[in-house]
């Protein structure tokens, strides 16, 4: 065979060398990034209704003082949560555009019309996210026809004291004024929200 063909002939294999290992490469990226794309395609799964986690069960409440919040926009009347000690109160910490928060919302209205006739005291604590302005959490109010307490978390300050990382997030509190029960945040069936409660008004 002459010099050149065996030339020419020697790079064609070293092209398709390099061709294969770039294919080799690429996938295990393509893989992956098939794999972000059918997780986010997914529904949120609801938790299981007997998966309750009571995270520092017993542990006090810290108390809070925030503005309440209308249809209208923010009030100057205030809602203080001491001021319900002696009644279990149900925390709704919320964000307007949190898709999940919305989904919920229906839900929690419906146990609140429930509940609230059984002396339960529902708050939804409406998520400053510092770039909205309150008029858009006055409308998540409006939207979802919220005839309980709600009240606007200023700087997000008073989901921080709860620890809260996600909406929506549900925290029960005793009579006492102890945190009795904290569900994993995320939707929720409407049954896990009533067992929850259940279990705290015994």
């Amino acid at each position: 065979m002459p010099p050149r063909a065996k030339e020419r002939r020697g790079r064609a294999r070293g092209n398709g060398g390099r061709k294969i290992t770039y294919i080799a490469a690429f996938i295990p990226a393509a893989l992956f990034v098939g794999l972000i794309i059918f997780l986010l395609a997914q529904p949120p799964q609801p938790i299981n209704p007997t998966t309750l986690t009571r995270a520092n069960s017993g542990a006090e409440a810290p108390d809070f003082s925030l503005r309440k919040l209308t249809p209208q926009g923010l009030s100057e009347e205030t809602f203080t949560l001491s001021s319900a000690r002696g009644k279990v109160v149900f925390l709704d910490f919320a964000w307007w555009r949190c898709p999940h928060c919305n989904n919920m919302e229906p839900i929690v209205k419906e146990i609140a019309t429930k509940y609230s006739a059984k002396g339960v005291v529902f708050v939804t604590v409406m998520i400053d996210d510092r770039q909205s302005p309150v008029s858009e959490s006055a409308k998540f109010v409006e939207r979802h026809g919220i005839f309980w307490t709600a009240v606007w978390d200023e700087r997000g300050r008073v989901s921080d004291l709860y620890g809260v990382q996600a909406t929506p997030s549900y925290i029960i509190i005793d009579r006492e004024g102890k945190v009795a029960v904290r569900l994993p945040p995320g939707e929720q069936p409407r049954e896990a929200l009533e067992r929850a409660l259940e279990s705290v008004l015994g």
